[in-house]
C-alpha cells in the first residue's frame, strides 16, 4: 500500500507463474584460461550451507524504532524472529512457530504490535492474523495470536495500514464474489470486515489514500493497453491511456501535493521512465528516464514530503542515481565504505530520527541489514543474512551480453567454477515468470544460491534474460509474443548455450536445462523442441500443457493477465488453443531423448500438480526415463527447508549422473529418509 509514509515502490508486472553498481553489462568474446591455482581443487560445500536455518529476510523496524524483526526458519518454516534494534543478534528468539510458516508480516504503525499474511501449506488462500505483544522487563512477548479472517477459500491481501485510522487494514479480497478482488477495511481489534469499493474497474495495481480508500488504479486491457483512473468526487476518471504493450505502473501518491508518480513508457520511449500526473490539472511531466536509454525504472525512493530521493535502474548491475543535494550526501558517504560492488536497498528511513535501515549485499555475499545515522554518518552492521555461507567459497557471477541468431542482444549472468572456464558441463537456468528477470545479487531468488552451489560441483550456469523478461522495454517483452516453446523464447536459450559452446567454455555433449514454473516450462519445452541440445532436463513447479495450465487459472486472474492472453493465446479461442497445443511439451513427449526429473509441489495453485502428473504419466508408458519428486506441503516453489534441501540432493545427484558434475560424499540421514519419502512411483500414479 503506497501511504505517505511508505515511499519505496518495486514495480512489478503482474505475474502469476513467478516464483519472479554503475557498471555497464560487458559482452564476453574471448575464452578465459583456467587458473592453475589451487582454487581449481576447491572444497565441496555442503548443501545444507547454501539454505541454511540461521538464514534471515525481510528485515523491518518497528514504529517505535526499538525492534526489529525478520523471518528465519524456524519450527521447520519461515517464523518471525525479533530483537532490541540496540541489541545484537545472539539477542534474537523466535516470536511465532507456524509449523507451515509466515509468508510475511508488519509492524502495526500506530501501537506495538504485528500483523501476519500466511497461507496453508502453500495454497495461498491468505489470512490475516494479529499478533498482541508487549514489553516487560525489557523483553518483548506476545500475549495472543488472533485470527481476524476466518472465510476459507479466499485470499485476503493485505494493502496496507491507512495513517488516519489506527485500527483498520485495507484489504483486496474476493471474499464476496470468488471471481472479484475488491476492497475491504478490517478492523484490527474486533475483525469486522467492512466493504469499500468492488473492483468493477479491475484494476490490478491501486494506490490508496491516508483513510486507506482507493485512489488511483491501474487495469490492463485485453489489447495490452493500460489505463490509469483518478477517483475525484467519489467517481473514477480516466488520466491516461497507453498503446498497446505500453508500460505503466504506479509508484507513489502524495495527497499534500497533490501528486501521482508512475513509471511508464507512455509516448515515443521505449523503456518506463518516472513520471507526475498533477490531480488538479491534469497534466503529466517527465521526472527522470535512464540517462543509458536501455532499462525501465527499476525502484524509486521519496521522502515524506513527497520528494523525489532516488531512482534506480538496472541492466546488467543495479545503477542507482541521487536526486537530492541532501540525499545524495549521505549516498555517496555508505557507497565510500565498500570497496567492492554492492546493491544498497533502502528499507526505509525514520527522518525524525534521521535513521536509515540497509539491506547491502553482492553476489557472492548474502549481505547483511545496517543502520545509517544521518547526523554523525555512522554505519552500523546490524545483522548478518547468513553467517555460515563462507563468501570466500563462492565465485563470481558476471553479467555478459551475447546475440540471439536474430541480432537481438540479450544479456546473461554467468557463474564458473572457481579456477575453471573451458569445456565445462553447463546448466541453462531460465527464470520463472515469464514477465521477470534475473539480478546479480546473491540473495535475489532461490535460484542464485542454486547456481553457486552448481559451480562449486564443477558446472558453468547460464542465466539469461531471454525475451519477454522485464526491465529491458517495452518491444523486448513484446519480441515474445506466441514465441513460447518453438519460438524466439527457447530461440535466445539455445543461442546462449551455443555462444558458450564456441566460446570454448560449455561442453556441447554435456548440457542440461533446469528452471522454476516459466522456467520448468522452458526446461520441458527444451527436452521436447531440442532434443539434440539438452543431455538432461529438471521441472521445478512447470506446467507441461499451456491449455490445462490457464484452464486451471482461478477465474479472478482473468482480468489481471491480458499479457497472458496477448502473448500466450486464450484457450476459450480455437486458434489459439491449437497454437497453445502446437507449444505444449506434453504433445511431443515422442521427441524426448533425454531423462527428466520433475518436482512439484501438490497445494500449487498457479501450476497444479496436473502438469507434473500428466507428463510423467505419459513417460513413463513410453518407457522414457522420468523421476518424480512431491512435496505434499508445499505449493508453487517450496518453502520448508528440509524440502528445498531434498530437491537439491536429488538435483545434485541427477546432474552428476548425466553430465558427470561432482556430488556430495556426506549426506545427512534425515535428508536421505526425507528424499525417499517425496518420490513418486510413477507406476503406480499411473494406475490411478
Amino acid at each position: 500500500m503506497e501511504l505517505k509514509n511508505h515511499r519505496w515502490s518495486i514495480p512489478k508486472t503482474i505475474c502469476w507463474l513467478s516464483f519472479a553498481a554503475v557498471f555497464s553489462g560487458c559482452s564476453m568474446n574471448v575464452v578465459l584460461e583456467d587458473s592453475v591455482s589451487t582454487e581449481a581443487q576447491q572444497e565441496l560445500l555442503p548443501v545444507e550451507s547454501f539454505f541454511n536455518d540461521s538464514e534471515i529476510s525481510g528485515v523491518k523496524l518497528s514504529s517505535d524504532g526499538q525492534w526489529l524483526a525478520w523471518l528465519q526458519q524456524h519450527n521447520g518454516a519461515p517464523n518471525i524472529y525479533v530483537m532490541p534494534s540496540n541489541g545484537s543478534v545472539e539477542d534474537a528468539f523466535p516470536l511465532t512457530a507456524f509449523a507451515d510458516g509466515a509468508d510475511s508480516f508488519y509492524w502495526d504503525k500506530h501501537q506495538l504490535g504485528m500483523f501476519v499474511s500466511k497461507d496453508t501449506n502453500g495454497n495461498e488462500q491468505h489470512q490475516i492474523y494479529r499478533l498482541d505483544l508487549e514489553v516487560k522487563d525489557k523483553i518483548l512477548n506476545l500475549l495472543n495470536t488472533q485470527k481476524l479472517t476466518t472465510k476459507a477459500g479466499v485470499n485476503y491481501m493485505l494493502a496496507g495500514q491507512a495513517s488516519e485510522k489506527p485500527k483498520s487494514l485495507t484489504l483486496m479480497a474476493n471474499h464476496d464474489d470468488p471471481n472479484l478482488l475488491s476492497f475491504y477495511q478490517l478492523n484490527t481489534q474486533t475483525g469486522k470486515l467492512t466493504w469499500v469499493m468492488s473492483n468493477t474497474q479491475r484494476f490490478n495495481h491501486v494506490l490508496f489514500d491516508n483513510e486507506g480508500i482507493p485512489i488511483a488504479g491501474v487495469r490492463s486491457n485485453p489489447d495490452t493497453s493500460m489505463e490509469l483512473f483518478i477517483r475525484k468526487n467519489k467517481s473514477w476518471q480516466e488520466a491516461l491511456k497507453t498503446e498497446a504493450g505500453e508500460i505503466l505502473h504506479l509508484s507513489s501518491y502524495n495527497s499534500d501535493l497533490g501528486r501521482v508518480y508512475f513509471e511508464s513508457s507512455f509516448g515515443e520511449a521505449d523503456t518506463s521512465g518516472l513520471k507526475q500526473l498533477d490531480l488538479n490539472s491534469g497534466k503529466i511531466v517527465d521526472v527522470h528516464t535512464d540517462p543509458n536509454q536501455r532499462s525501465d525504472v527499476y525502484k524509486t525512493l521519496f521522502n515524506k514530503d513527497g520528494e523525489l530521493q532516488l531512482v534506480s535502474y538496472y541492466y546488467g548491475y543495479r545503477e542507482d542515481y541521487p536526486i537530492s543535494k541532501e540525499f545524495k550526501k549521505h549516498w555517496q558517504y555508505i557507497i565510500s565504505q565498500f570497496s567492492g560492488r554492492v546493491e544498497i536497498d533502502v528499507i526505509s528511513i525514520n527522518e525524525e530520527a534521521g535513521i536509515w535501515l540497509l539491506d547491502i549485499a553482492s553476489d557472492v555475499d548474502l549481505g547483511a541489514f545496517y543502520t545509517y545515522n544521518q547526523a554523525d554518518q555512522s554505519l552500523r552492521r546490524l545483522i548478518d543474512k547468513d553467517t555460515r555461507l563462507d563468501s570466500e567459497s563462492l565465485t563470481e557471477r558476471r553479467s555478459i551480453t551475447y546475440k540471439a541468431r536474430d541480432g537481438i542482444t540479450i544479456q546473461a549472468y554467468l557463474t564458473l567454477p572457481k579456477g575453471k572456464s573451458s569445456q565445462l558441463p553447463l546448466v541453462v537456468l531460465p527464470h520463472g515468470g515469464p514477465w521477470e528477470r534475473d539480478h546479480w545479487r546473491l540473495s535475489d531468488g532461490f535460484f542464485n544460491r542454486v547456481s553457486q552451489l552448481l559451480a562449486n560441483r564443477g558446472y558453468a550456469v547460464l542465466q539469461p534474460n531471454f525475451r519477454t523478461s522485464t526491465g529491458f522495454g517495452e518491444t523486448f517483452i513484446a519480441l515474445g509474443n506466441r514465441q513460447w516453446g518453438t519460438g524466439a523464447m527457447q530461440h535466445d536459450l539455445t543461442d546462449g548455450v551455443e555462444f558458450l559452446v564456441e566460446q570454448g567454455i560449455a561442453d556441447k555433449d554435456k548440457v542440461a536445462i533446469m528452471g522454476g514454473s516459466y522456467g520448468g516450462y522452458a526446461a520441458l519445452s527444451g527436452l521436447t523442441f531440442t532434443p539434440d541440445v539438452y543431455a538432461a532436463a529438471i521441472s521445478f513447479v512447470g506446467p507441461s500443457s499451456l491449455v490445462t495450465l490457464v484452464e486451471s487459472f482461478p477465474e479472478y486472474y482473468r482480468p489481471f493477465i491480458s499479457n497472458w492472453f496477448k502473448a500466450v493465446g486464450d484457450p476459450l479461442i480455437q486458434s489459439d488453443r491449437e497454437d497453445m497445443q502446437a507449444r505444449s511439451p506434453l504433445n511431443f513427449t515422442d521427441q524426448i531423448k533425454a531423462p527428466l526429473l520433475l518436482a512439484q509441489g501438490a497445494n500449487d495453485p498457479r501450476v497444479t500438480q496436473l502438469e507434473s502428473d500428466q507428463i510423467a504419466i505419459d513417460m513413463h508408458q513410453k518407457d522414457l526415463a522420468v523421476e518424480y519428486i512431491l512435496a505434499k506441503d508445499e505449493g508453487h516453489g517450496f518453502t520448508k527447508r528440509i524440502n528445498k534441501l531434498a530437491y537439491l540432493i536429488k538435483m545434485e545427484e541427477f546432474l552428476s549422473e548425466h553430465l558427470g558434475g561432482e556430488v556430495s560424499s556426506d549426506i545427512p540421514e534425515e535428508l536421505t529418509t526425507h528424499l525417499a519419502g517425496l518420490e513418486v512411483d510413477i507406476s503406480k500414479l499411473a494406475e490411478e
